[in-house]
């Protein structure tokens, strides 16, 4: 046994003493399930607090705003969710009544109403050009949304529509589709632009309408800039209006000026597209991109900086993004009122809705719409304790939060331009929990990386392992021992380390989902995946199918009292070290329903268990051992929850959901 990991076990018989648990002399500590430890620590009790939302507030998407000062949407494209404020973006609500299986391309709101707003999503069926699309309305905020018309297999890519709402133009593979009542009918103007293979007019800036002409660039084979004439007219017609010798991208006009990006410039005219003028070259050659105007105000930018012109392009101010590397999704300008100037609103997709405060740089207010698909704690009674979370793309961190939750508490640090952190996994082992280890897929292999500093900072220790990875380990009674089960194009494989991840041994292993070890004996793991639940006593080299029952979460009692919990579509308990298993908790069907299990640190009566859940309830909670589970108090807007984590005291549980960020539940 190594020094640390004796150290540990030293301490915790001494604290079990002085709980007063009966330990026997033997290696394995022993709990009577049906006697519970006269501990000092009660997590049974009901919970201080509901659930409060802690963040990450990192995410962005489409803005919508009305001459209402206070209220202003945010469309995230997918899967796709409507985010509303009525407090100019301090707090937020979310709905997601819209079809999720589409993504959306486009949404406006009507702005002088914001009840009423338009969208258009779009999926991909059969073939590689077939597509559904939809144009979505709805009259309540987005309580309710019906669909306006529906296109396949052209699909549905491009909005525009004017200031009332009458006129819609949307753009599918081979034609333009305009109404002139607000939906109610529709005429088609046939595709005369060229277009070849699967060529579709992805993206957003594409389209536009200026009084009885609607322009839009087109795709592959020829990126070019192209009007409908006389959209109100009896059979309006489409031309060419500007075919440069770079790509003509993306389009924008105030009614006046017609501007479009061309590579590393903006260019703009003000006679409709007869006659060009190059009004922005970027110094560094780097592409212009999301032209707009906003309030008088002309704006384009690179993935860097952001340009900003206020006499039509003659003359131009930078700043950098809100954040370097992102560029910019979306501006809007959220009018005065209620004791507030009006503020520009800078919207990026992955880093969230920003305030541009001038030379004061940027505040960020929203939207907590991230997926927690990972949750751990780190340090410990003695250390500095932080959150560390995985994003979809991203790692975050925060310092454990304290006392309550405000915007200006609400501060979590992410770590934009190193690198893609993609499908990321992260473990902690409680022999080490001021470290904690992150595998993360890069193209089509996967690195291992080593924070010590609660996540603030990250070094590679391993890469161009092969595959994606789906489930990784740090021993808890053995932090140098790792596994990772990854899925490669020949199928699974599962990688073991003995030396904190500097070397790795391929072994023949199942597709594992899920790992869980015994922290009183290094060679027990468990995995779980589809195929059911399995069992090491080597330390990972070879395995021993226990069930055929899906297993998506796993956990195992840090009391050593052979107390193992499998969750899939239920939740299963072993009291006999994986032996047997019965059933404690039945499901909705779903087999991977329940994502995680939880032991509280220092009440063995108590676990844990998420879920993804359509019935309000996220998580579950034992008190006699994983016997019997109920729902926690407390409702949570989304409960979908995929991760969980606890402090080291035991007081705050953390639940990371699918779509809302992270919350906290305080229980003591």
């Amino acid at each position: 046994m190594k020094l640390r990991s004796a150290v540990r076990h030293t301490l915790v018989l001494g604290l079990l003493a002085v709980l007063g648990t009966t330990v026997t002399s033997t290696a394995t500590a022993t709990a009577d399930p049906a006697s519970p430890p006269n501990s000092q620590v009660d997590a049974t009790g009901r919970p201080r607090s509901g659930w409060e939302a802690i963040g990450p507030n990192s995410i962005g998407g489409m803005l919508g705003v009305t001459t209402s000062p206070t209220r202003l949407a945010m469309m995230e494209p997918a899967p796709p969710m409507l985010w509303l404020s009525d407090d100019r973006g301090a707090s937020w609500s979310a709905r997601r009544e819209l079809p999720q299986d589409t993504v959306i391309q486009a949404f406006v709101v009507n702005p002088t109403d914001d009840n009423r707003m338009l969208a258009i999503g779009t999926k991909q069926e059969g073939r590689g050009d077939q597509w559904r699309g939809k144009l979505l309305a709805t009259t309540d905020r987005g309580r309710s949304w019906q669909t306006l018309q529906e296109w396949w297999p052209e699909g549905a890519f491009q909005l525009a529509a004017d200031p009332s709402g009458r006129t819609i133009a949307v753009m599918q593979m081979n034609g333009v589709s305009i109404s002139t009542d607000g939906g109610a009918s529709w005429r088609v103007v046939p595709r005369t632009w060229p277009r070849e293979g699967i060529a579709a007019p992805l993206g957003d800036q594409r389209m536009t309408m200026v009084g009885d002409d609607l322009y839009f660039t087109t795709v592959h084979p020829e990126y070019s800039l192209w009007a409908v004439r006389g959209i109100h007219a009896a059979e309006p017609k489409a031309e060419r209006v500007y075919r440069a010798e770079d790509e003509v991208n993306q389009v924008a006009s105030d009614g006046r000026q017609l501007v479009v990006t061309v590579g590393a410039e903006l260019r703009g005219s003000a006679d409709g597209g007869k006659t060009w003028t190059v009004l922005r070259r970027d110094p560094a050659g780097q592409r212009l991109r999301e032209p707009r105007f906003v309030n008088g105000r002309l704006y384009t930018a690179t993935y860097q900086d952001l340009d900003v012109s206020t006499d039509g392009g003659r003359t131009w101010a930078r700043k950098p993004v809100p954040s370097p590397g992102e560029g910019v999704t979306d501006i809007a300008d959220l009018p005065a009122g209620a004791g507030k100037p009006a503020a520009t609103l800078i919207s990026a997709l992955y880093r969230g809705v920003y305030t541009d405060k001038g030379k004061a740089g940027y505040e960020q207010i929203g939207v907590p719409g991230e997926s927690m698909r990972e949750l751990v704690t780190t340090g410990s009674f003695w250390q500095p304790q932080s959150l560390v979370a995985a994003g979809m793309q991203e790692i975050y961190n925060t310092p454990l939060p304290r006392g309550r939750i405000t915007p200006s508490t609400r501060v979590w640090q992410s770590h934009p331009g190193d690198r893609l952190h993609e499908n990321a996994f992260l473990s902690v082992s409680p022999n080490r929990p001021d470290v904690v280890w992150q595998v993360t897929k890069n193209g089509f292999n996967t690195d291992v990386l080593r924070s010590g500093d609660g996540g603030r900072t990250w070094q590679l220790v391993n890469h161009g392992l092969e595959g994606a990875p789906q489930a990784f380990l740090v021993n808890p009674a053995d932090p140098d021992q790792m596994l990772i089960s990854a899925f490669s194009m020949f199928g699974y494989v599962t990688y073991r380390s003995e030396d904190a991840g500097k070397h790795w041994e391929r072994t023949d292993a199942p597709g594992f989902l899920t790992l869980a070890g015994d922290s009183w004996n290094r060679n027990r793991i468990w995995g779980g995946g589809t195929d059911g639940l399995h069992r090491s006593d080597d330390g990972g080299k070879t395995w021993t199918q226990v069930s055929d029952e899906p297993t998506t979460s796993l956990a195992v009692s840090r009391w050593g009292e052979g107390r193992v919990l499998a969750g899939g579509a239920g939740l299963r308990l072993s009291t006999d070290n994986g032996r047997t298993f019965r059933p404690v908790h039945e499901g909705a069907g779903n087999p991977r329903e329940f994502t995680r299990i939880l032991a509280h640190p220092f009440d063995p009566r108590v676990w844990f268990a998420s879920r993804i859940g359509e019935d309000g309830v996220g998580v579950l909670r034992s008190t006699d051992f994983g016997r019997t589970w109920s729902p926690l108090p407390g409702a949570m807007p989304d409960s979908r929850v995929v991760s969980l984590a606890i402090s080291a005291d035991g007081g705050q549980l953390f639940a990371g959901t699918s779509q809302s960020g992270a919350y906290r539940l305080t229980l003591y």
